[in-house]
C-alpha cells in the first residue's frame, strides 16, 4: 500500500508546484491598483491635475515680485507686488498700502533677482493698495486680468508672494475659493477700533506674512485678487483674504491719475451714537432709546451738509435708504459715492424724521 501512496503523493506535489508557478506570473503581469484600463485612468488624471498648476505658475511667476522697503537706510519690512503694467520702460507694480507705508526708499526684486528702486505713485489706506512705478525695459508681460464677479466658491486659485522675506520669493500655494464677498473690518490708525470694513474674497491658499501685496491666480493664469491678510489664530486655519481685481483697478487708476483716491466730501465732524458714554449723552441730550446711528457734531465751513439744512446735534440714520448703525457704516456708504453725486439722508432731529438731499462735494 505504502508504494501506492508515494506515486500519488508526488503527483499532487506537483500539481500544487504547477498551480504556484502560474498564481506568481499572473500576481507580477496585473497592475497595481486594479485592472490595466482603471489604473491609466487614475494617471491620467493625476498628471493633467499637476500639469494645470505647474502650468499656470509658469506662466506668471515672473510677473510677481517682491517689494522691500528701508527706512533711514536700514530694511524696515518686506512683502510681495505684481507687475500691473508695462510699457515703454514703465513698470507699474501694485501692492498693499501697508507694505509701503512709513518707508523712505521702496526696492522692486524681480524673480530673475534684479533689484529697481521704485517710486511711490500713490497709495491708499482705505483700500490698503499702492502703485509703484519702476523705471527699466524690462520683457516681462503684465498681468491678465480676471473678473472676480464671476468667481465660484470651490473654484481652484493659487497665492503666489514672499513670504517672511526675498528668501522665500515667487512662493507658491494652491487651494480654493472658499467665499466671496467677506466683510472683514480693520483698525486703520492703530487705536485697537475697527473703522474700516474691507470687502474681500476668501481663500484657504495660504497667505503668510510678506505675501501682502501678491497675487491670486485662477487656473486661466488670470489675477483675480491681491492678496492682503489672514487670521492669525491658534483656533483658526486656512483663512486669507484678497482684495478683488474689480475693486483694485478703479482704485489703481486712480492713482495712477491723482496720487491718491479722490473720497467725496460731505462736511461734517461726527461719532457713532454707541461710542458715546453716558456724560456726552447727557450733555448731548440723546433719547435713552436712541442707541445707533452718526451723531453731527460739527459743521465745517460752506459745506454740503451745510447747504442741505443738517444741523449740529441730528442723528443721520439712513443714507441712501442704508441703514446706519455706525461711522465706519456711514463711511462706507459715503465712499460708494464719488463727488457731485446727490445723496438722500434720513435724520432724526430731536424725535422728529427729517429728510435732506445732499450733493457731495
Amino acid at each position: 500500500m505504502k508504494n501506492n501512496i508515494k506515486p500519488a503523493l508526488i503527483l499532487v506535489l506537483s500539481v500544487l508546484l504547477t498551480w504556484n508557478v502560474y498564481l506568481t506570473y499572473q500576481l507580477t503581469t496585473i497592475p497595481k491598483g486594479g485592472n490595466g484600463n482603471e489604473n491609466t485612468t487614475v494617471e491620467k488624471v493625476v498628471t493633467e491635475f499637476e500639469t494645470d498648476v505647474v502650468k499656470v505658475v509658469d506662466e506668471v511667476k515672473n510677473k510677481v515680485v517682491s517689494v522691500i522697503t528701508e527706512k533711514q537706510g536700514r530694511v524696515a519690512g518686506s512683502g510681495s507686488g505684481i507687475v500691473y503694467k508695462n510699457e515703454k520702460g514703465i513698470v507699474h507694480i501694485v501692492t498693499n498700502h501697508h507694505v509701503i507705508d512709513g518707508g523712505t526708499k521702496h526696492i522692486v526684486r524681480f524673480s530673475d533677482g534684479q533689484e529697481i528702486a521704485a517710486e511711490v505713485l500713490g497709495s491708499d489706506p482705505y483700500t490698503d493698495l499702492a502703485l509703484l512705478k519702476v523705471e527699466a525695459d524690462l520683457d516681462i508681460k503684465a498681468f491678465k486680468l480676471g473678473d472676480s464677479e464671476k468667481l465660484n466658491v470651490g473654484e481652484f486659485v493659487v497665492a503666489m508672494g514672499s513670504p517672511l522675506g526675498v528668501e522665500f520669493e515667487n512662493s507658491t500655494t494652491f487651494g480654493i475659493i472658499s467665499g466671496k464677498n467677506r466683510v472683514v473690518p480693520v483698525d486703520l490708525d492703530g487705536d485697537g477700533v475697527s473703522d474700516w470694513d474691507m470687502v474681500v474674497v476668501q481663500t484657504d491658499a495660504a497667505i503668510n506674512p510678506g505675501n501682502s501685496g501678491g497675487a491670486l491666480v485662477n487656473m486661466a493664469g488670470e489675477l483675480i485678487g491681491i492678496n492682503s491678510m489672514k487670521i492669525s489664530s491658534n483656533k483658526v486655519e486656512g483663512m486669507g483674504f484678497s482684495i478683488p481685481v474689480n475693486e483694485v483697478v478703479p482704485i489703481v487708476e486712480q492713482l495712477a491719475q491723482n496720487g491718491k483716491v479722490v473720497y467725496p466730501q460731505i462736511g461734517i465732524s461726527a461719532i457713532s451714537i454707541e461710542n458715546l458714554n453716558i456724560f456726552q449723552r447727557n450733555y448731548y441730550k440723546i433719547p435713552e432709546d436712541v442707541t445707533s446711528g452718526v451723531f453731527v457734531v460739527e459743521l465745517s465751513g460752506n459745506s454740503p451738509a451745510k447747504k442741505a439744512g443738517i444741523k449740529e446735534g441730528d442723528i443721520i440714520t439712513k443714507f441712501n435708504k442704508e441703514t446706519i448703525n455706525t461711522f465706519k457704516d456711514f463711511r462706507r456708504e459715503l465712499y460708494k459715492n464719488k463727488p457731485g453725486d446727490k445723496v438722500k439722508l434720513e435724520i432724526n432731529r430731536f424725535g422728529e424724521k427729517v429728510d435732506a438731499e445732499v450733493t457731495l462735494q
